[in-house]
């Protein structure tokens, strides 16, 4: 006996069986949902024209109704003084709804089919003898309430269960998964493509129930369902015929509707607009419906759409959980980002919510982050949000990896945990980015001026040095900004004094050098002598040695932070006892200058330019003094300590 024969067996009727006859109901309830659908948009659009007005074309086609003066209906429907619709065909309509009904009923065996014609013959029928219908009865008829009365929709609701339900249990062939009959050569190849695609990413479903396939062919025509998770109007629905496939995909959630489109980015699916219906699944409430196109050029296209169409199904179970537990971290765009993110590389989120979803991505946030957390404090906020995108990827990385490992969830979740740590402790280091960033300002500016010192002794041209000064006001420019960055982030992570005081020396360095600057290009208006630029030059050199000391003591400082504490602490030792040298020098040349000044007695203005010159080279080399001790403070007091 073969597994046909033993199911028809067991039900004790083999005529009701027929593959043909559940595919003929299948699609007389793809149409009904359509008609339904036909007149409510239909009445809508009569209360509130809209031009155009909906277009239900790509619904009529994928449920296989040819009849083009179908989508004339909702355009040329009107409200008549009495309150009753006046829809186009409106009595034909009805009498196909009317037999589409019975071809479901039909399908099924007796047992199942009379009570629901019973209920069927309870229905007051809405009059077919003129165009005329009231806004009642269409309620009445698509209602899907059942807190109120009966309606047709709940029946034909119930029929399509039961229909899927026979579907299932008349399946003669299992392949690769997917319970399918009657299917030809074509067809099987076709089913085959999709569960391949299904079945590779079917894993990261983990212990989640859904995925469940089923496949008929009718006419010519492969029909493919997916119950992809538990959620009653989460519906899949695949038609493929010669060279086109449209999907029709259903879903509560606006959101992860659009998702499920950007899955298919690359390929040349055209979707329709999406459409808002009123729920057939539901007790109450709507839902939101779209279809998808996809034509190919040749039959391995086809295949290689239903492949990749099978392989993006299980990212959307429990997608907007995942999505809701992600925005107490980071924000709305970024979790869904994050999300497709995880589909693109086939790792999804479900693994991340088996090892525990927000409460393990808690735990490591107060693991990592200690006594620097604030209540109500998110992650993109306690560190930057790309860095914050960057842990949440990496930890639905070590998630899916390590559960299809077969690894326990304590140690994915250490891993989580030390994951966010790494990206901590990066983030507070950022600081030191921010310090080189503005160290190097610094000695850009003290390179300059001991470069624009030489070409005076040498008569540069005044173009060239009104040129540099007002670079030199730019890059100071660029420097308090970075101050203003270092701020915030020391504000965000609740950073210790020493280091907002050491970066605020570092600025007040900047501010000298491009004052000196400034001055150089009214200095030489006063013609000071090629040994007296000799001179200011010689200090000019100790203040870019200061400058190339305060990068090194912040690169070492920075590596104090991450390792190694010896080795690099004795570097930056070396480093800032060069800068208080440096710095005592600089005084020593100043004083000499002072003394030069004097003797050679110079008029009023170039004694005024030029001191003012001196003094600006030997401050930056004592803020730079001064911002070295204070690293030195942060270091010995919060870091050694």
């Amino acid at each position: 006996m073969t597994t046909k024969q033993a199911i028809v067996v067991e039900l004790g009727n083999d005529e009701i069986l027929a593959p043909e006859r559940i595919a003929r109901a299948l699609i007389a309830n793809d149409q009904i949902k359509y008609y339904f659908a036909l007149l409510q948009t239909a009445c809508a659009n009569a209360d509130h024209p809209h031009v155009p007005p909906p277009d239900l074309r790509v619904e009529r086609l994928a449920s296989r109704l040819s009849e083009e003066w179908l989508d004339d209906v909702v355009a040329g429907t009107r409200r008549d003084s009495a309150g009753a619709y006046r829809v186009p065909h409106g009595p034909e309509i009805l009498r196909r709804i009317g037999s589409s009904v019975d071809t479901m009923l039909a399908c099924l065996p007796p047992p199942e089919a009379a009570p629901m014609r019973a209920r069927l013959s309870t229905m007051t029928p809405v009059p077919l003898d003129h165009g005329a219908i009231l806004g009642d009865q269409i309620a009445a008829m698509t209602s899907g309430d059942r807190k109120r009365s009966d309606s047709l929709h709940l029946l034909v609701m119930d029929a399509h269960r039961a229909i899927n339900r026979l579907q299932v249990e008349t399946a003669v062939e299992t392949i690769d998964g997917a319970r399918t009959h009657h299917l030809s050569s074509t067809g099987r190849c076709q089913v085959k493509a999709f569960m391949r695609g299904l079945n590779r990413t079917a894993p990261l479903k983990f212990d989640h129930p859904g995925l469940a396939t089923t496949a008929t062919e009718f006419q010519d025509q492969l029909l493919i369902q997916n119950d992809i998770g538990t959620t009653d109007a989460h519906v899949l629905v695949v038609r493929v015929s010669d060279l086109d496939a449209s999907v029709t995909y259903t879903d509560i959630h606006r959101q992860r509707l659009e998702f499920f489109q950007s899955l298919f980015d690359e390929t040349k699916v055209k979707w329709s607009g999406t459409e808002y219906r009123q729920s057939e699944m539901l007790e109450s409430g709507d839902y939101m419906l779209s279809t998808g196109q996809f034509t190919a050029e040749r039959p391995e296209e086809i295949e290689a759409f239903l492949e990749h169409l099978g392989s993006r199904i299980v990212f959307l179970i429990d997608w907007n959980k995942m999505r809701k537990r992600l925005q107490d971290f980071v924000g709305k765009k970024a979790a869904i980002d994050i999300l497709k993110w995880a589909a693109d590389k086939d790792l999804g989120h479900r693994a991340l919510l088996e090892v525990g979803g927000e409460q393990a991505l808690g735990e490591a946030v107060e693991y990592a982050a200690g006594a620097t957390l604030r209540y109500g404090q998110r992650l993109d906020d306690l560190i930057s949000e790309e860095a914050a995108i960057r842990f949440l990827k990496e930890a639905m990385r070590l998630a899916a990896t390590g559960l299809l490992q077969k690894r326990s969830r304590r140690n994915i979740k250490d891993e989580i945990k030390a994951s966010l740590v790494g990206f901590l402790e990066t983030e507070k280091l950022g600081i030191f980015d921010l310090a080189a960033d503005h160290s190097a300002i610094g000695y850009d500016l003290a390179f300059n001026l001991v470069e624009t010192l030489t070409r005076m002794s040498s008569g540069a041209d005044a173009a060239w040095i009104s040129k540099f000064a007002a670079r030199a006001a730019s890059w100071e420019a660029r420097a308090d900004q970075i101050l203003n960055e270092a701020r915030d982030d020391i504000r965000r992570f609740n950073r210790p004094r020493s280091l907002r005081v050491f970066l605020e020396f570092c600025d007040d360095a900047v501010d000298e050098l491009e004052e000196a600057a400034a001055i150089l290009d009214v200095a030489r208006l006063t013609s000071p002598t090629p040994a007296t630029l000799d001179q200011i030059r010689d200090l000019a050199e100790l203040a870019l040695l200061s400058s190339q000391e305060i990068v090194k003591c912040i690169a070492s400082a920075a590596s104090v932070s991450r390792s190694d504490v010896r080795d690099d602490l004795d570097e930056f030792m070396v480093a800032l006892e060069r800068l208080i040298a440096v710095e005592h020098k600089a005084d020593e040349a100043l004083r000499a200058f002072r003394r030069r000044l004097v003797e050679e007695n110079p008029d009023a203005k170039q004694l005024f330019v030029l001191w003012d010159l001196t003094v600006a080279l030997e401050t930056a080399t004592d803020a730079n003094a001064h911002a070295g001790q204070q690293l030195r403070t942060y270091l010995m007091e919060e870091v050694i300590a």
